[in-house]
């Protein structure tokens, strides 16, 4: 869409400090780039302007600065750092002394995210008086003085606040664009912009209704049906259905309703010329080595050059795609986990800047991986400020498999801010976009339900100052220099903590007896409790007691803990048809061993095989986290939802196409055919 020329800026304003918030933190003076100092001077500045032409206290500096790690001479530190920028700022700009701080004092056009408001302001009264036409260009000139996220580059709870604030009036405002360019009948033109905006805010249903509308008026239903359950599937994991907005709009969309269509418009009245609010300057070029910054492409539309240094083409500045929304949904009642969540955030706090810092968390089927590894990036995300990305490697639509490296990276651009036209169609292209698009950034990455290290290494960023976050139903030894974090069950008080959390403290306190026993039935499994404590939330007449007796028949067991689309047997079951057969007959076999410790010989001979074969079966199921190794040497334990499992699966009537590859030791083939004897020419083997 073309789009008005703003006004060229006035000679006067030129020549005066213009300060940028809307993307990393910039100062420039007629056309020469300022630089306002180091870190903590950057900080302390931003925050200034976070507040410009309000008194910022001291006590808000410092924390700026430090957070709550503040030295003792914190306050002559900031008098010193105000005294700095006096001097490097020009001296058109003032930083006045006001008790019981500093005020930063601003002119019209100082200050970009100023310049923002009030295009957004102009943009609202447009659309009020059904100008559509000024309002889009009002929040298309909004939105080109974006250059990433704000203030990006920078950290600590006072910035990274002020930051979130302008991110989501950025998010407002491009809403708002899309809904104006909808209703002139460019549902064509936005339904990149939305699936880009989509994949990086997952959880965003309004969004998410948007796509659908757009998709419907290009006569795309079924696309529109499937971001529906795309969406179902990614809220549900959080154990909540879609609002009533996308659910309404899907039930409009199945039964073709007339009033999703768009209306002839009527003719709109030519538009009165009005001033635009006055720009921060174009600017000349800067000194060598930097060139000059070009002005930046209309939000989530395809620009028409090649990306910079270190950037894929199409993507945002650094920063601008992987906020906190991008993570999946925190539970609000997460127990327990202390010592682990503790080693997390330690190492999130002290990332290496040579190489990206890796954790693989391991365990079984409902142990809470992806939960810890959520629970603690939501507690780092201001130490990574250039984005928090999470990638589901178990599929990425319903119903669908593993996604192939070059649908990964493609999730992973579009969740950075890379548009969708500008994502490589081939794999190696993809690789080296990704490559550039998180050079040099500060970027926590969770790569959730790893089958092997090769579905890995390729997506692992080649810079440091990166954590990545590896969650696997596996033991994964051949990621280098990765940290192993293997989870196991909760403790017994953790376990009835959390089941009272989930049914009600009150209900656990009345029979802690029976709690307690219903957690051990559980395995002390953080699935297991939360899906019986949600069939007795259902079933508000059963008791604690009823629940447990019912959880300790091994015929019952794997069915009270199945409810909706959550089921341990079903985790257990992916895991066990990754096995190996004489891992599966392993496994089947020690169905039937004695509650307790195991031992190879044991397990050598409930399995009719040598103990040499034995063990590397028993390896093999504790690498897949179906047995638990024991402090000592070749002592195992076996959980008892496992051995549930177990008994229910040798129980379960197959053909024999499937049972007879488990139950008898494969043997070697005969590489050329054998004819047995003249009579026999019919019995051939191969």
């Amino acid at each position: 869409m073309a789009q008005r020329e703003l006004p060229k800026p006035d000679p006067e304003i030129a020549r005066g400090a213009v300060f940028k918030v809307l993307g990393p933190l910039e100062v420039w003076e007629g056309g020469r780039r300022i630089n306002p100092g180091g870190a903590r001077q950057r900080h302390v500045l931003a925050t200034l302007l976070i507040y410009a032409d309000k008194v910022v206290p001291v006590t808000r500096l410092i924390r700026a600065v430090w957070d709550e790690d503040a030295p003792s001479t914190a306050g002559n530190q900031v008098r010193k750092m105000i005294w700095n920028l006096r001097r490097r700022l020009p001296d058109t700009v003032r930083i006045l002394t006001e008790p019981p701080g500093y005020r930063l004092v601003l002119s019209d056009g100082q200050l970009d995210s100023r310049t923002f408001e009030t295009l957004l302001a102009r943009a609202g009264s447009a659309a009020a008086e059904e100008r559509t036409e000024a309002a889009v260009e009002h929040l298309s000139a909004a939105l080109r003085l974006w250059r990433g996220r704000a203030l990006s580059g920078l950290s600590g709870s006072v910035v990274a606040a002020g930051g979130r604030d302008l991110d989501e009036r950025r998010l407002v405002a491009t809403e708002r664009l899309i809904d104006l360019r909808l209703l002139r009948g460019e549902a064509r033109a936005v339904v990149p912009d939305l699936y880009s905006l989509v994949a990086a805010h997952p959880l965003h249903e309004a969004l998410r209704e948007r796509l659908m509308l757009a998709l419907y008026r290009m006569g795309r239903r079924a696309d529109a049906l499937q971001v529906m359950a795309q969406g179902r599937t990614e809220l549900v994991e959080l154990g909540i259905e879609p609002g009533t907005g996308l659910r309404r709009l899907q039930e409009r969309i199945l039964n073709d309703d007339p009033g999703l269509t768009l209306p002839e418009p009527e003719p709109e009245p030519e538009p009165e010329p009005e001033p635009e609010p006055e720009p921060e300057p174009e600017h000349a070029p800067e000194p060598e080595p930097e060139p000059a910054r070009e002005p930046a492409p209309e939000p989530f539309e395809t620009p028409e050059r090649e990306g910079g240094p270190g950037r894929a083409p199409g993507a945002t500045s650094p920063g601008s795609g992987g906020e906190r929304g991008s993570l999946p949904y925190d539970l609000p009642d997460f127990t327990g986990r202390r010592t682990e969540l503790d080693l997390l955030l330690g190492l999130g706090a002290a990332v290496d800047d040579r190489a990206p810092t890796i954790v693989t968390l391991t365990g079984m089927p409902g142990v809470g991986k992806t939960a810890l590894a959520v629970h603690a990036a939501h507690q780092l995300t201001a130490a990574f400020p250039d984005g928090c990305l999470h990638l589901g490697l178990q599929g990425l639509a319903p119903h669908s498999g593993p996604p192939t490296l070059a649908e990964a990276l493609r999730h992973l651009l579009l969740t950075l801010g890379t548009a969708a036209p500008d994502v490589p169609d081939d794999l190696d292209g993809r690789l080296v976009a990704w490559r550039r698009a998180v050079a040099g950034r500060r970027i926590l990455m969770i790569l959730d339900g790893v089958a092997d290290a090769s579905a890995v290494r390729p997506l692992l960023p080649s810079t440091g100052g990166c954590l990545v976050l590896v969650t696997s139903r596996t033991v994964i030894g051949t990621l280098d220099g990765a940290v192993p974090l293997q989870l196991g069950p909760l403790t017994e008080d953790e376990s009835v903590d959390l089941l009272g959390r989930v049914i009600g403290a009150g209900r656990v306190d009345g029979d802690t007896a029976s709690a307690r026993d219903l957690a051990a039935a559980c395995g002390r499994l953080p699935l297991a409790l939360r899906i019986i404590g949600t069939r007795l939330n259902n079933r508000p007449a059963r008791t604690l007691a009823d629940a447990a007796r019912r959880m300790r028949r091994h015929d019952l067991r794997l069915r009270e803990l199945a409810f909706a689309d959550r089921s341990v047997a079903a985790g257990i079951g992916q895991c066990y048809r990754r096995l190996s057969p004489a891992q599966q007959r392993m496994l089947l076999a020690l169905g039937h061993a004695p509650a307790g410790r195991l031992d190879e010989p044991t397990a050598a001979r409930l399995a009719g095989v040598g103990e040499a074969e034995a063990e590397d079966a028993l390896e093999g199921l504790a690498d897949a986290c179906l047995v638990q190794l024991l402090p000592e040497p070749g002592g195992y334990t076996l959980p008892e939802l496992v051995r549930s499992f177990a008994v229910q699966e040798a129980a379960e009537p197959r053909p024999a196409s499937v049972h007879l590859p488990i139950l008898l030791p494969a043997r070697p083939r005969p590489t050329e055919p054998t004819v047995l004897a003249p009579r026999d020419r019919a019995l051939i083997t191969g």
